[in-house]
């Protein structure tokens, strides 16, 4: 029997890390920032960064909705917005983002959820 998982389960465990992820790629590639400037900017901290630079967490994820535009854009609006405040906008639409993404997720891949646990 497979557990299915809420929304907001599935965007903290893939959209979240993968969002941040695409967000600290463009900002250190295209703005030159450092891990601690863009830690400031996501307002998470510095080895937060390095642990999505540098780890698996969020790659997968973060290949398929690069391939969106509209969650392109966001990320785009988010660094616009972050960079020119120095701060981590707190306009934008996160809500609307992780329900694009879980919706692009789970056409593409089916419903996400979580393997049953094997009897011992």
């Amino acid at each position: 029997m497979l557990e299915l998982r809420f929304p907001c389960e599935i965007s903290a465990r893939y959209v979240i890390p993968a969002v941040r992820l695409m967000i600290a790629k463009k900002l250190i590639e295209e703005h030159n920032l450092t891990q601690s400037e863009v830690a400031e900017l996501l307002g998470v901290t510095q080895p937060s960064i390095s642990h999505y630079l540098n780890s698996k967490r969020g790659i997968k994820t973060a290949k398929i909705l690069s391939k969106c535009k509209k969650i392109r854009d966001y990320v785009d609006v988010y660094i616009e917005k972050a960079v020119s405040r120095g701060s981590p906008p707190e306009d934008t639409p996160i809500c609307m983002i992780c329900e694009l993404a879980i919706r692009r997720i789970t056409s593409k891949h089916g419903v996400i959820s979580k393997p049953p646990r094997s009897k011992q």
